[in-house]
């Protein structure tokens, strides 16, 4: 049988908050009396080669406090959401992996893929449980009134900007118009300029939408909500003409080669195409428009325009990153333990996100950089996908990519303007318990169609569309909206009591 200690844990911290600090001290008086485990985190990308290395020093370095090991795996981005959702199936065992809004948190949540921490959380991870209190982010994390995950606590804004190779455009004397840039035309004139400059490198991956006003309720569906719109009626995308004029403009360049042919055959890392500089225009954020990029070619640099930038836009969810247990996780409690010392813990932070220092990493001051003769593309560790759930901005060091004060000013860039919003549905999640079968299959159906789409390869965008209506519509989709629509109507309600 195993020991746990979770309530001694609270009691003890409850001591340190009264005393007038919090402190680990609960989790190292009583750690000794923990039975070993090994707990099975699961991670987005690809597994660096020095993975093991930290996390065995990580183990020894929480010996006293946690009395575990540690199984790292990585499941491949462009695999990530079926894998996961298929261990979710299939039963298997683990304890807690990442998951977000762009990876399909939703569909395991729809399938109660993850565990309820109503009691845990508070109990064996109460300086996190506080932080989530502190900051508001705990509506998002329920899911059926449960909290059934950890999201992290970042403050950003998903305004988008479109970035291109400014080196490459000085060279090929190609002039922005920087204060009268910003629509579809002026985004479709540059990426054909730059084609023919540079006919020989990839110019973009894919379209997306990009006009404001609208906020994405449902990936995996393509659902969204007007931000004008106070009743947050739930609309699909192939009915919205923001979306359907980015995928015209997907049709459009794939027919002009601006859009590679294979693109969706190539399986090599887009993040890596872009630091070789093989991709010379991409979509971005604030985030992505101001940090720092390790090139491989000298001289080379983004430039980049706010697009849109008058219209609404709404701030990242907290679920835009997160962890979450799994339900068929052996050792929540000390999952919760590691989460807890973690939020606490400096050193623990550092060696979770940059490693062993002089072997993954090493400081300049109080910077992370990598060691000599590694950057992003060949690092040992530093920069391993799925980390940003686990950022605490209490904790995070300036990088060779976000400068000092980064997260700070990516705050303020997000409460900026009274365009920068969030959501009214933050917090609101779905329950597909009566509309299973149906939503199933309109993930499948948007899912299969929107690959195509916005890589400009489904044929006549607007075949392609009408398509996605009646197969959408003879799989039952109307039920989908109705139940959707209810279930908002009923959460904004409640908001306004």
């Amino acid at each position: 049988m195993k020991k746990r200690t979770g309530r001694v844990l609270c009691a003890a911290t409850l001591m340190g908050m009264l005393a007038g600090s919090v402190i680990p001290v609960c989790a190292a008086e009583n750690g000794d009396s923990l039975d070993p485990v090994t707990l099975h985190f699961i991670f987005y990308g690809d597994k660096k080669s020095a993975t093991d290395e930290v996390w065995d020093a990580i183990a020894d370095y929480t010996r006293d406090t946690l009395n575990c090991d540690y199984e790292i795996q990585f499941i491949a981005g462009s695999d990530y959401k079926d894998k996961l959702t298929v261990m979710a199936a299939t039963g298997d065992v683990w304890d807690m992996n990442f998951d977000s809004n762009w990876t399909g948190i939703t569909q395991m949540m729809a399938k109660d893929a993850y565990l309820n921490l109503d009691e845990l959380l508070p109990e064996y991870a109460p300086d996190l449980y506080a932080k989530y209190e502190e900051t508001g982010v705990l509506a998002s994390a329920k899911n059926k009134g449960h909290i059934v995950c950890l999201p992290w606590t970042q403050t950003m804004n998903n305004r988008p900007f479109f970035q291109w190779r400014g080196d490459l455009g000085e060279k090929a004397g190609i002039e922005v118009d920087k204060d009268n840039f910003g629509t579809w035309e002026d985004i479709d004139k540059l990426v054909y300029q730059m084609h023919e400059a540079y006919p020989d490198r990839y110019v973009i991956s894919k379209s997306q939408m990009i006009s404001g006003g609208w906020a994405e309720v449902d990936a995996d569906m393509g659902l969204y909500i007007n931000l004008s719109d106070p009743e947050c009626k739930i609309t699909p995308a192939e009915e919205i003409p923001d979306y359907v004029t980015a995928m015209e403009y997907a049709e459009k360049w794939q027919k002009d080669g601006i859009i590679w042919k294979d693109v969706l055959n190539d399986q090599t890392d887009r993040n890596a195409l872009l630091n070789e500089g093989k991709i010379i225009t991409r979509w971005g954020t604030h985030e992505f428009a101001h940090s720092k990029k390790n090139w491989v070619e000298d001289g080379a640099y983004w430039d980049f325009v706010e697009v849109y930038k008058d219209d609404l836009y709404a701030n990242r969810s907290p679920l835009a990153n997160a962890m979450a247990i799994s339900a068929t996780s052996e050792n929540p409690e000390r999952t919760l333990m590691f989460l807890n010392q973690l939020e606490t813990d400096q050193k623990l932070y550092d060696m979770v996100q940059y490693g062993i220092e002089g072997e993954t990493y090493v400081l300049n001051g109080e910077r992370a950089e990598y060691p000599e003769g590694m950057d992003g593309t060949n690092s040992n560790y530093m920069g391993w996908g799925g980390q940003w759930a686990l950022w605490k901005p209490q904790y995070m060091r300036p990088t060779g990519g976000y400068t000092d004060n980064f997260w700070e000013e990516e705050a303020e860039y997000a409460a900026s303007s009274d365009k920068n919003l969030y959501s009214p549905l933050e917090g609101f999640s779905f329950d597909a318990t009566d509309v299973k079968t149906e939503v199933a299959q309109r993930n499948q159906i948007f899912g299969d169609a929107q690959k195509l789409l916005e890589v400009g390869l489904a044929g006549d965008t607007d075949t392609a569309l009408e398509k996605i209506k009646t197969d959408s519509e003879g799989a039952g989709f109307k039920s989908v909206l109705d139940e959707y629509q209810r279930q908002i109507d009923e959460f904004l309600a409640a908001k306004d009591k």
